[in-house]
């Protein structure tokens, strides 16, 4: 079995301080909104949409920790920008109705933000998993860039690891004597159905060979398998 590379990464900066550049950034949003239109404040619309753009990007414990902050934001401005009636029932009602419908909303941002983590780590897995496959063999994920390699990889291309990880495929591996992918490989197998796998002759450094190209996943979760045989 090929001895293995351990798969590097760029270190993440998705850490609370942008979060809370984020979060100050869409405040700021909020504060110029309404200030420009007046009437019923953007704060929940704008608070929504920063808490899902941070479950996209941000780990849970970022996201919770911007929560806070924006949930006082926007109870803040739906009292004074609503003009709430403490004596009114209604009023206190509607407020505290919308209020705690954004928190609902951060609570499912966390919870989105936790399972995207969790779906990065069974990809990350499963390429530890393949990454010991003993024949060249290169892993990506859904956008092209190169994640995982073994060590007759570098053996058969006659490259380093330096020149692979962490770049895209479409720019290391060139294309010969297409059969299904008429032009563009890469963009044939963006376009193929998930588990699908096709063959096709490609040029990987000194490399010259047929190989096996196929998806595991869908959407940005996907991952692309290139074994040369």
């Amino acid at each position: 079995m090929s001895e293995l590379l351990p798969y590097t990464s760029k270190p993440s900066s998705h850490g609370a301080t942008p979060a809370l550049l984020l979060v100050g950034l869409g405040i700021l949003i909020i504060m110029s909104l309404d200030s420009l239109y007046g009437g019923p404040t953007s704060a929940p619309i704008i608070g929504i949409c920063v808490l899902f753009i941070l479950a996209l990007k941000y780990p849970p414990t970022a996201v919770g920790l911007c929560l806070f902050p924006l949930i006082v934001f926007v109870a803040y401005r739906l009292w004074f920008s609503g003009g709430v009636n403490t004596n009114s029932t209604i009023d206190l009602g509607r407020f505290w109705i919308r209020t705690l419908t954004f928190f609902g909303a951060g609570l499912l941002a966390i919870a989105t933000s936790g399972y995207r983590v969790r779906l990065d780590g069974v990809r990350m897995q499963l390429v530890k998993i393949l990454e010991a496959v003993p024949l060249p063999l290169l892993v990506s994920d859904a956008s092209g860039t190169i994640l995982a390699v073994s060590l007759s990889t570098l053996d058969a291309s006659g490259l380093s690891k330096e020149n692979l990880l962490g770049f895209k495929l479409p720019d290391v591996v060139g294309t010969h004597l297409l059969e299904e992918a008429e032009e563009n490989w890469y963009q044939h197998w963006i376009s193929s159905p998930e588990n699908r796998i096709f063959e096709v002759d490609l040029q990987f450094g000194k490399l010259r060979s047929r190989a096996r190209v196929g998806r595991i996943g869908s959407g940005r979760h996907a991952i692309m398998i290139v074994i040369f045989i």
